[in-house]
Parts: structure tokens; sequence; C-alpha cells
């Protein structure tokens, strides 16, 4: 892939993230007193980008910006390869292409490999967003490990099993419009523990 893909925010400008009931609310918000899970996804070119949160929860989180907090909650643990809840997200992801006539997408090790790394970055260095704070972007990560047909992401925070941040991503358009694109062939899943949220998920989606 080229050069970086154009971003722009969906129901939002870049200061504002999207909230549960539709309202906005300032960027850089700090949280409250629970972590409160968290979902954001991009695609490439002309891509939407959003934060949102669940039914019934607050918003604290950046929408196009990076949020960062000075106090991590828990210490960043290391989610291994061959985690359970990356297989279990990789086989919902797959049913819900199969309700929609699409083809199930195969695992690729250097997606899974640059949405490991990313989600355990968000969590040792306690921020949210789709660029990391040395300023790479998705394509600039998957790129990074050898991949060069990156064309979705998908993140996620404070949700605790793979059935919940399913549910999550697939009750937001944005992201469900990842998941559900039957021009996607190859999925990554990452998880990392630690940070305000506790948990941080990312999907990263490729054409080949």
């Amino acid at each position: 892939m080229g050069s970086t893909p154009p971003r722009r925010l969906v129901l939002a400008t870049v200061t504002l993230a999207l909230v549960a009931g539709g309202a906005a609310a300032p960027a850089q918000a700090r949280p409250g007193s629970h972590r409160m899970p968290v979902a954001s996804s991009l695609t490439t070119a002309d891509s939407p980008m959003t934060a949102v949160t669940p039914p019934g929860e607050a918003t604290t989180v950046a929408g196009g910006r990076f949020a960062r907090w000075a106090t991590p909650i828990r210490r960043f643990t290391r989610s291994p390869a061959t985690d359970p809840a990356v297989v279990e997200v990789v086989r919902l992801v797959n049913v819900e292409r199969a309700r929609a006539g699409c083809a199930a997408v195969h695992v690729d090790a250097r997606l899974a490999t640059a949405a490991r790394l990313h989600s355990e970055d968000m969590a040792r260095q306690d921020y949210f967003s789709h660029t990391s704070l040395d300023g790479r972007s998705p394509w600039d990560r998957i790129r990074a490990q050898g991949y060069a047909y990156g064309s979705a992401e998908n993140i996620a925070a404070g949700y605790s099993t793979p059935a919940a941040v399913m549910t999550g991503w697939m009750n937001s358009a944005g992201h469900k419009a990842n998941i559900l694109n039957c021009g996607n062939k190859a999925l990554g899943v990452g998880i990392g523990h630690g940070g305000h949220y506790g948990i941080y998920w990312t999907q990263d989606f490729g054409t080949r």
C-alpha cells in the first residue's frame, strides 16, 4: 500500500467523540471513577472513524485523537498468540459474516502481530486511538509486519469477553461494516491487558 489513506470522522468532528444516545462530548475528557467499554473503527479510503460506548454508559474517550491518563489501573501484560479469546473473536466474526453471506476470513499472522502489538501498546502507554503515540497509523503498523493490503481496523477497550466486544462492534454501524465487508479476506486480532480500561482489543483486516 502506498501513502496513508485519508481519515475523517463520522457523526463527529476530530475533537469530539460519539456517546451513547448520539450526543457528542469533548475528545480529551477525563475518565470517571469506573472503567467503561469503548470502541472505535477505521477503514481506508474515505474512512469513517468513531468512538462509541454501549447503551447506558457515559463516554470518556477521544474519537479522532488519543486520550491518555497518567496512572494506569493495572500493570501491562502480554496476551499470547494462542489466547482463546483471540480465537473466539475470529470465530464470532465468521459467524456474523456467514449470516451476511460473506466468506469466512482467514487469520493472517502478520495482521495478528500488528493487532496484538497495537493493543499491547495502548495498554502499556495508557491511551486509546488508531494512531500510536509515535504517530504511526494502522497502515504503518500493518506494513511494518510485511503485509501490504491492510483495509480496516476496529479497536475497543473495557469489554471483558469476546462476546461482549463483538456485541459492541456489531451494534455500531462503522465496526459492523468492517466486519461484514465481503471484500475483507484476512483478519488479525490482538488483545492487551493494562491501562485505564483494563483490556484493549484490536481487529486488523486485509484484502488478501
